[in-house]
């Protein structure tokens, strides 16, 4: 056996001590199962024994755990992910399935049939055979992180380990239910305005490629110069169709969404920078404020449910927000959360929470009802964010429609003008 010394977070507070244990692995697995959040682990005296870990063989030792039967997915098999609509309507069956009382077993092999995706079908098979072969429940889904997140193994964990998993079953549905109305609803604030642009862009480009000219070689024949709008347009007219005007300016565009996307996901000072700069945007960075809290309370209110401890619950949270922003933030509030400070004020020390997120959370640590104002707080931040998705609707759509209906008109008008010059001259 062999001694290690750790240092790491213990409950909310930092701790430090020595463990025997077989190997490293072996050292973590035992830290884990005391909830120890482990930061630093060193070999002090002794020899490491390989094979010898709670995950690996079974060790004879006293207080050893026996080995569970684990899953091993191939590395060189890419698993694909499944659309969310569909991971909800997998996990509202398997809800409602559990709740009739079916074996566990059947419900997976019934839900294994149902899949009309070949790869969402072998996943479900590949746990199905897991739990068959002796593996928890949620360790056959952790097999699968890009489908079934943290959240979902933890809550499948907790409801193993009450033995209430059709009631976290039925809150993981309400989880993704929620999520699935958030991304549908962003989704749809931007839809519409996005058909609009398009549309204008290709009416716009019709006209200067194919229309302008028309009315370019008419003027030119009648000879004269043009009023100062009708010449502007025929050469915004000639710009574009030149393919070293218009062409390179589309290249250039084409290439600059490119490189933004391109530094987004390789350049974590950039990504920062953009974020931040979406949260400062009028009306569109409250849509992402609201959404970003809401998923947050929600998250944390889960798993405040299902007993993961609150250093582990936050490092979760955090995972799971795509703004650096709030991701910088929530680094922040766990180194916060070693020094023994309650999560309230945590949240109220951080500039980008406002102050009802933080002082409603101080009320359920108050009254030691976290879970539910975590609830309450999804609520009201859900409902904050349909209020502000309407307004981001309301906003965007007429000045999509004003702009447009300038625009096109202006071209209009500028090609008709030495017509009506020439009709009053005659």
């Amino acid at each position: 056996m062999a001694i290690f010394q750790w240092k790491g977070i213990e409950g909310n507070t930092a701790s430090s001590g020595e463990i025997e244990a077989f190997n490293t692995e072996d050292a973590k697995n035992k830290l884990q199962a005391r909830k120890v959040v482990v930061t630093n682990l060193v070999l002090i005296s002794g020899e490491e024994k390989e094979g010898s870990s709670l995950t690996g063989q079974a060790s004879g030792s006293t207080g050893s755990k026996p080995q569970e039967a684990t899953i091993q997915i191939d590395p060189k098999i890419k698993v694909k992910k499944v659309k969310l609509l569909s991971l909800m309507i997998f996990t509202k069956k398997f809800a409602t399935m559990v709740e009739a009382g079916l074996p566990i077993n059947k419900t997976l092999r019934m839900l294994e049939e149902q899949q009309e995706e070949p790869n969402f079908q072998w996943v479900v098979r590949t746990i199905r055979e897991g739990v068959e072969g002796g593996a928890p429940l949620s360790s056959a889904f952790a097999a699968f992180p890009s489908i079934f997140d943290t959240i979902y193994v933890n809550l499948i964990k907790a409801g193993e380990s009450s033995g209430k998993l059709t009631n976290f079953l039925h809150k993981l549905v309400i989880h993704l239910e929620k999520s699935q109305k958030i991304r549908s609803k962003l989704k749809g604030a931007f839809m519409y305005p996005t058909i609009l642009l398009s549309v204008a862009i290709a009416v716009i480009s019709i006209m200067m490629i194919w229309v302008v000219p028309v009315f370019q070689d008419m003027f030119g024949k009648k000879g004269g110069s043009l009023p100062g709008p009708t010449q502007m347009v025929v050469n915004i007219s000639e710009f574009v169709r030149d393919p070293m005007g218009g062409g390179v300016l589309a290249g250039v565009l084409v290439g600059l969404i490119f490189l933004i996307k391109y530094l987004k996901n390789n350049n974590p000072d950039f990504r920062k920078k953009f974020d931040l700069f979406v949260l400062k945007m009028p009306v569109i960075g409250e849509v992402v404020q609201k959404s970003t809290l809401a998923r947050i309370a929600m998250i944390q209110g889960n798993l405040a449910m299902a007993g993961v401890p609150i250093t582990q619950a936050l490092q979760i949270t955090e995972q799971s927000i795509p703004n650096t922003v709030y991701r910088e933030a929530f680094e922040q509030i766990k180194t916060g959360i070693a020094t023994g400070n309650t999560l309230s004020s945590l949240y109220a020390s951080c500039d980008i929470i406002p102050a009802t997120f933080y002082q409603m959370l101080a009320v359920g640590e108050e009254t030691g009802k976290m879970d539910e104002m975590f609830d309450s707080t999804a609520l009201y931040y859900e409902e904050e964010f349909d209020i502000a998705v309407d307004r981001l609707t309301e906003s965007l759509e007429p000045i999509m429609i004003i702009s447009m209906g300038l625009t096109v008109g202006f071209i209009i008008v500028a090609m008709y003008m030495p017509i009506f010059q020439m009709g009053k001259m005659v």
